[in-house]
């Protein structure tokens, strides 16, 4: 009985403590959306940590179709990716592309959009995205069942559907939480806005300066007595402005939230207010920038109003050398070149990615 108890006040003065580091999670926790806006739709958003981001898709998606495959890529640095797609409805020609093109290109490092891009084989200059990029789940869950495939990338808080079709220019996935009459109203003024956006800054070069003939007698004389005292022409008039317009969307984009509306559109005003006073610019001229302004931002997502924004400098520059020929000349070849389009297998012309005319 001693030796027990002596036993026990050894140990009780020999206490050993392990102590168990904590786990330290790096990842951020799903959040709201910060670069979109949903209306009638879940308010999680995708983070930088893929497992999240698969179970996002595990959560609003419960179906025996929907297939993950997890993939590597790159030899200095391994990127986990994730092909998500949703058997039976993805086309199979379209699920093959992007199998092939990742697993011939699977030593390629990948860190940047533009590196996923150069392993699946697309284009590398293109007037419009062959993707469709969100940070919203709700979104890419009716991207999948609309027969598209995601991949996602670890560490990029975006998901990337393929292929990218020509009613993604006007048209988003969450419409359908809309009456049906109330898609197709929105729809109808984004597919006039992308025309607008493309078309107004021409047509006011074609108007002023090369067809004036085309205007009634009455809007002619007020559009020239409009312009009077302003020492440059059309081209270089709208050029100027053109350009003020885009640094000041630049900085919006780049400044701080708290203070970056607030001071562009205190900039905005006075700026073109004063170029206005000071004729180097006419009236209507800020009419018509404004307009297509606003009508570039109606389009759905921020890479189709990009493409939209660069293209107009090439209808505006066709414009003033060859007028209103030059003017359709230039949306002539857009068709075409949206017509000669393919990716993934898939037309860019297409209205649907599975052949039909399902409510995308």
């Amino acid at each position: 009985m001693s030796c027990c108890k002596a036993s026990l006040s050894c140990l009780a003065r020999k206490s050993i403590a392990v102590l168990e580091s904590e786990k330290h999670d790096i990842s951020r926790p799903v959040t709201s959306p910060e670069s979109e806006n949903p209306l009638q739709s879940a308010y999680d958003a995708f983070t930088e940590d893929i497992n999240t981001n698969i179970a996002l898709f595990r959560k609003k998606l419960r179906s025996d179709r929907l297939v993950i495959e997890s993939r590597s890529t790159g030899v200095q640095s391994k990127k986990k990716m994730a092909v998500v797609y949703l058997e039976g409805i993805a086309q199979p020609k379209v699920v093959q592309s992007i199998q092939e093109k990742l697993e011939q290109n699977k030593d390629k490092e990948l860190t940047t959009v533009r590196d996923l891009l150069r392993i699946l084989g697309h284009p590398k200059f293109a007037l419009t995205p062959t993707y469709v990029s969100s940070e919203l789940p709700g979104e890419m869950v009716e991207n999948l069942k609309n027969g598209k495939v995601v991949i996602l990338i670890d560490q990029f808080s975006f998901a990337f559907s393929f292929p990218a079709i020509i009613t993604d220019l006007w048209s988003t996935t969450l419409d359908v939480n809309y009456p049906y009459l109330f898609q197709v109203f929105l729809r109808t003024i984004r597919a006039i806005g992308a025309l607008l956006a493309m078309t107004l800054p021409g047509m006011y070069v074609v108007l002023n300066s090369v067809n004036p003939e085309l205007l009634r007698i009455q809007l002619a004389i007020t559009v020239a007595k409009n312009r009077e005292g302003v020492p440059y022409p059309s081209l270089i008039e709208m050029l100027l402005v053109m350009l003020l317009l885009e640094m000041i969307i630049e900085a919006t984009i780049r400044l701080p939230k708290n203070i970056g509306p607030t001071i562009t559109m205190i900039g905005g005003i006075l700026l073109g207010q004063a170029i206005v006073q000071a004729k180097l610019v006419s009236n209507l001229l800020i009419i018509i920038l404004v307009a297509s302004a606003i009508a570039n931002f109606v389009l759905a997502g921020y890479m189709n109003t990009t493409g939209i924004r660069m293209y107009k400098y090439v209808v505006m520059l066709v414009s003033s050398l060859f007028g209103i020929w030059g003017l359709e000349a230039a949306l002539i070849w857009i068709t075409i070149y949206f017509a000669s389009l393919t990716t993934c297998s898939v037309p860019y012309l297409s209205f649907s990615v599975k052949g039909k005319l399902p409510d995308e």
